[in-house]
């Protein structure tokens, strides 16, 4: 009765099937599905819903002889076949007992992918995903090839659009192979250029969370192979320079690749980055290339383009710290204390709670001991310019109480060479009174004696 109940579900199936034109011969996505004759159709459901109902319940060795029914011969039967079969080859791969036997069922999972594009299409991702389960099931590095291949051709298909996990997976083979001698640093460094490109470009579109954690990873990576040698770097990526100087994507590319891998003392580091700046100037670069330059002792470049990032900085309070870098290099390299003075000058115009900059000036007064040379009052005169030092002092610490500590300090220091009462009265002045203080300073003071 089994058996008659049984024909009798199949016949009725074939009834339905027959109307809807399944039998018909091959050509179109629907015609064909099941086989060209009433007893294909049989044979495929029943090894369908056989290996199905297996699949379910995590039955998966049972399953694999009546999956293997459809996939070789109704491989058009659905979509599950393929998404079920992963599973299924999977299970069979991690129990099989034998290598060999192992391999087998692997070179199956990868003719069942090479299969599912036929039928179904979908290249990019069924080519990501035979990648990945490849390297799932197998960790010989050295026979990477079919999944190596496959990871590579998805992201070629998908560039707009990669699986964070093909690329990082690529990447990790990609250094695998050159921890194990079978290609060289050069190679991991076009590989890396590759994806961080598809990646960058990806999320210079829109923000994505997968795609930001994908380059960060393959960042990690590369940074930490050992393949990101400067000279290395160096050599393939000047001549690319030299050919396209104006190219500001690859110059942009080299800068963050020689950075990363801490090559920022080469002379290609320092041209990218002044191509960079050339290409597309701002304060931050000009200020990047001061810095540079200050490392490598040559201060009129490090003032040149300090004046540059001046020039280029729209905001007041950055601008002042500018200047007031400026004032202290100018005094110290050019020895030119009036315009060392200009500049902190015009850092308070910028930001007038810039205490500091009061700080340098009062220090060029200070230091200035022999500004009334040849003058018959010189003795004098020139204790005069520690008041308006000690002046500046103060106002530092009242324009920035963070620096009241240092300022005092300071004001003790040279309040000391204020000249004595005696010496005040000698030369007809009274303490308390305003005093203005010649020479290139020209401020205005008020006189104050010496505290014995």
């Amino acid at each position: 009765m089994k058996s008659l109940a049984t024909k009798g579900v199949f016949a009725i199936i074939i009834i339905l099937f027959a109307h809807s034109g399944v039998f018909g011969q091959r050509g179109d996505d629907q015609r064909g599905r099941f086989g060209e004759t009433p007893e294909d159709s049989i044979r495929a459901l029943r090894n369908l819903s056989l290996y199905t109902d297996r699949h379910r319940q995590g039955n998966f060795e049972d399953a694999l002889p009546y999956w293997r029914v459809v996939y070789k011969e109704f491989p058009r039967i659905t979509r599950n076949i393929y998404i079920h079969g992963e599973n299924i080859l999977a299970h069979m791969i991690e129990n099989a007992s034998t290598e060999a036997e192992k391999k087998a069922y692997l070179d199956t999972a990868m003719m069942m992918f090479d299969q599912r594009i036929e039928y179904y299409g979908d290249e990019a991702n069924v080519l990501g995903r035979k990648g990945i389960f490849y390297f799932r099931h197998n960790n010989n590095i050295e026979e990477a090839g079919p999944g190596y291949e496959a990871l590579g051709e998805a992201i070629k298909l998908s560039e707009d659009n990669p699986s964070a996990a093909v690329v990082i997976t690529y990447m990790n083979v990609t250094l695998g192979k050159f921890q194990s001698g079978m290609i060289d640093n050069e190679a991991v460094i076009e590989t890396y250029t590759y994806l961080a490109e598809i990646l960058d470009n990806v999320l210079a579109r829109s923000a994505n969370g997968q795609i930001e954690n994908a380059r960060e990873s393959v960042e990690t990576l590369f940074t930490g192979s050992g393949a990101a040698d400067c000279d290395a770097l160096i050599r393939i990526f000047g001549e690319r320079v030299d050919q396209s100087p104006e190219d500001a994507e690859l110059l942009n590319n080299v800068h963050d690749l020689l950075s990363n891998a801490g090559c920022t003392d080469s002379e290609l580091y320092l041209g990218v980055t002044e191509k960079i700046h050339v290409l597309d100037p701002s304060a931050r670069s000009a200020l990047n290339l001061s810095a540079m330059y200050r490392t490598l002792d040559n201060y009129d470049q490090v003032i040149n383009y300090l004046e540059q990032a001046i020039d280029l900085q729209e905001n007041p309070v950055e601008r002042a710290t500018y200047y007031l870098e400026l004032a202290i290099l100018t005094n110290q390299v050019r020895k030119d204390k009036q315009l060392s003075r200009q500049y902190a000058l015009r850092a308070l115009d910028d930001d007038s709670s810039l205490g500091r900059a009061h700080i340098h000036i009062g220090s060029l007064y200070a230091a200035e001991s022999d500004c009334f040379a040849g003058d018959p009052e010189a003795a004098f005169k020139n204790r005069t310019v520690y008041w308006v030092a000690v002046d500046r002092f103060n106002e530092a610490k009242r324009v920035d109480p963070a620096l009241t500590a240092e300022a005092n300090r300071l004001i003790e220091t040279y309040s000391i060479y204020f000249p004595d009462m005696e010496t005040i009265f000698f030369h007809g002045y009274t303490e308390g009174e305003s005093y203005r203080v010649a020479c290139w300073i020209n401020e205005t003071t008020r006189i104050r004696a010496r505290k014995e």
